[in-house]
């Protein structure tokens, strides 16, 4: 079964595609979810948060839930009690859960056609709740492609989450 992501492409629609690198793996963040791209800066603790969760901090006027990358991920090599100082820049996602990815470095922005997601292979996974929404080949390169809205539930792997009640 194709993903709306592989419908979109098999239309000719282009998506672009901003590389990260976070950990020793690189991701691939679809631009028109990014609001915006900011320099490193401190989150505030959030406590008894889990591990890939580092805090809050304000972007544009946001407060944001800053989240690891490498850690959500699982990415392998990723020291719990590694120094903030290999992370560079924070990035703003749109959406309703107010989040904010941390990662070491950014990379280019890529442009996704049908034709080049066929040649080069992204292979969606069968579910889709996760925070990786599928894998591309490019050259050498295994570009984890996120899901968005699997960011959140990831992060919180199974806590009970504190709902407003109206």
């Amino acid at each position: 079964m194709l993903s709306n992501f592989e419908h979109e492409l098999q239309r000719g629609a282009a998506r672009k595609l901003q590389l990260v690198q976070a950990g020793q793996n690189q991701f691939g963040i679809f631009a028109d979810q990014i609001s915006a791209i900011v320099d490193w800066q401190e989150p505030a603790p959030l406590p008894h948060a889990p591990s890939s969760v580092l805090g809050v901090v304000s972007i544009q006027g946001r407060m944001l839930t800053v989240l690891d990358l490498a850690r959500l991920a699982g990415a392998e090599g990723v020291l719990t009690d590694r120094p903030d100082k290999f992370l560079g820049h924070l990035i703003a996602l749109r959406g309703d859960e107010q989040l904010a990815l941390a990662v070491e470095a950014l990379g280019e922005v890529v442009q996704l056609t049908g034709k080049e997601s066929l040649t080069n292979s992204i292979t969606t996974r069968e579910t889709v709740s996760g925070p990786v929404l599928g894998v591309w080949q490019r050259e050498e390169a295994e570009i984890q492609v996120l899901n968005s809205k699997g960011l959140f539930p990831a992060a919180i792997q199974g806590r009970e989450r504190r709902q407003r009640r109206f």
